[in-house]
């Protein structure tokens, strides 16, 4: 643990490493959500290079939370934004691609790949190259709700826990793309730095409400606009708006078929389809992978889709069903 050092110190040490980290990397874009993350580092790459273009996407029947923040930090860091908007019929064809990249079937895992494999292939159309994201800052500084909102010891396990078993789409979909995406977060200066902090320096109060990441914002408090610094974790899908697709795919899919194609898959494939967009995905799976199957029936497998877990995995990343 790091003791005995004052705020400023750590922030002072933060703010070097995470700027080593960036300006030694190759880089011609990044992402852009207008969240911390994506924010910080797009404020760190833009002092580096003036000409780094970024990418926000929002699904067209949504609010798109993400874009005012976004346009926000862009305009203020007079830095290139390209706004790339998505209909429900491009996001069911690229839903496939991701599947298939993906090998699963999980609907908040798709769900939240779909808007990442738009950006990365407007990064292509734009003809970039390697794209920075803000991927690994939530899990290594408790970024999300259901950490911050522990007590700090059983936030520590479950930091441990999600350590061990850190991965991100955005890098085997740009990877199938033919482009690199770049995770400074998750570089071993930065990962071995946050994985010291004491868990007191990741959860902090504003103005009565709790935040996680607190020493990252703290970090930049006084170089991005409050309304971005100290923004609430927005998942991707709340903020480029492909929350509503359990509705469309609610709307879309008849109910009988849906019970019957349900009931067949249980008993022909032994997998348990939670809800329609579920099936939608699952179609492309089996189509793709056939039914899953554990490779190893001896080891721990799913209840829900038959596939091997990690022993101490609380969520199989085939299906997206929790195991507990």
């Amino acid at each position: 643990m790091i003791k005995n050092i004052n705020l400023r110190q750590i922030t002072k040490k933060l703010d070097r490493k995470i700027k080593d980290v960036i300006w030694d990397l190759s880089y011609d874009g990044a992402l852009l959500s207008g969240g911390v993350d994506s924010s910080i580092i797009n404020y760190i790459a833009s002092k580096e290079c003036s000409k780094i273009k970024c990418i926000t996407v929002g699904f067209e029947e949504s609010s798109m939370k993400d874009l005012k923040y976004a346009r926000l930090i862009s305009d203020k860091l007079d830095i290139e934004n390209h706004v790339r908007t998505f209909d429900f019929a491009e996001a069911k064809r690229v839903a496939k691609r991701v599947v298939e990249i993906r090998k699963s079937f999980d609907p908040m895992e798709i769900r939240n790949s779909i808007p990442i494999f738009i950006a990365i292939s407007e990064a292509k159309k734009l003809g970039l190259k390697e794209i920075l994201t803000g991927d690994g800052s939530d899990e290594l500084f408790a970024g999300y709700s259901f950490l911050y909102e522990l007590p700090l010891d059983k936030m520590s396990e479950r930091l441990n826990e999600i350590w061990q078993n850190m991965e991100f789409s955005s890098q085997n979909i740009a990877e199938s793309l033919g482009l690199e995406t770049k995770l400074p977060f998750l570089s071993e200066e930065i990962e071995n730095f946050a994985k010291s902090l004491s868990p007191e320096l990741m959860v902090g109060k504003r103005k009565n409400q709790k935040l996680g990441k607190w020493i990252l914002r703290k970090t930049y408090e006084k170089e991005l606009p409050d309304r971005i610094i100290w923004r609430s974790k927005t998942p991707i899908e709340a903020g480029c708006g492909t929350a509503v697709f359990p509705n469309k795919f609610e709307s879309e899919i008849d109910d009988s078929f849906f019970k019957s194609r349900k009931k067949e898959i249980k008993k022909e494939d032994t997998v348990a389809i939670r809800n329609k967009e579920q099936l939608f995905y699952y179609e492309t799976y089996r189509s793709r992978f056939g039914a899953p199957v554990a490779e190893d029936p001896s080891a721990k497998t799913c209840p829900y889709c038959q596939k091997n877990v990690p022993l101490r995995v609380r969520f199989c990343k085939t299906c997206g069903n929790g195991i507990y």
